[in-house]
């Protein structure tokens, strides 16, 4: 589940990078356990500790981050 606080900036390339929206700073990927033991895939801001997503699988992850990055307003 993608978070709010989650954003894009094109980069010189023409590509997107994910950002927090707040910090406008690139977020980190990190491993989370659930209370059940279950692992889940974080998305993290590294500068104020917002939780930018959170996913269940790997493949969960990337096929929302990748519709995400198709409807992602730009920051420039």
């Amino acid at each position: 589940m993608i978070e709010s606080h989650l954003s894009g900036m094109k980069i010189r390339n023409g590509a997107m990078m994910f950002i927090c929206s707040t910090c406008k700073v690139p977020p980190n990927f990190v491993f989370g356990v659930e209370q059940t033991g279950e692992f889940v895939y974080l998305l993290i801001c590294p500068k104020c500790g917002i939780g930018l997503g959170e996913w269940n699988s790997l493949d969960a992850r990337d096929s929302e981050l990748r519709e995400f990055a198709k409807t992602v307003k730009f920051r420039h």
